[in-house]
């Protein structure tokens, strides 16, 4: 698999991940449109053990999501671009910003949620699932669980 890469806009912060996206998919919860500064924030899910970041500091601040728990989200500290986010309480995976990747092509959302909180004049990806709050149960851990269960094997 050809590596990940990507970094913020100024070019401090870069990263790389080994492994390819366990999860893809597009938010619309009201924390992630203001973190993205737009409608929605598009992210794909990397093993945290198979990424490194190879330059730049970052800075972060952690909040309450829609769903509860606590998500620390991370920026470079020189020009404010979001780069990544993960949970505390369960970090084995780093959910990369789309924008933030260099090559954006390899984005292939397969769901897009709290659709509830969308905004009115924002067109949906015509080809995910919508979900009107946060992923059921299975959406985003399953994909996780198999990808870690296959390397154990």
């Amino acid at each position: 698999m050809t590596p990940l890469r990507g970094g913020c806009a100024c070019g401090q912060v870069r990263y790389e991940s080994t492994a390819g996206p366990l999860v893809q998919f597009i938010c619309h919860c009201r924390d992630c449109q203001h973190a993205s500064g737009g409608a929605f924030s598009a992210f794909v899910f990397v093993p945290r053990d198979r990424l490194t970041y190879l330059s730049g500091k970052m800075h972060h601040y952690d909040v309450k999501a829609e769903s509860g728990r606590e998500l620390r989200r991370q920026f470079c500290s020189a020009c404010g671009s979001p780069i990544s986010a993960h949970w505390p309480a369960s970090p084995v995976v780093e959910m990369l910003t789309v924008a933030s990747l260099d090559d954006q092509g390899i984005f292939a959302p397969t769901h897009e949620l709290w659709v509830s909180r969308a905004e009115a004049w924002h067109p949906f990806h015509p080809d995910t699932i919508k979900l009107p709050e946060g992923p059921a149960e299975g959406v985003v851990r399953d994909p996780i669980r198999a990808y870690f269960a296959a390397r154990r094997e």
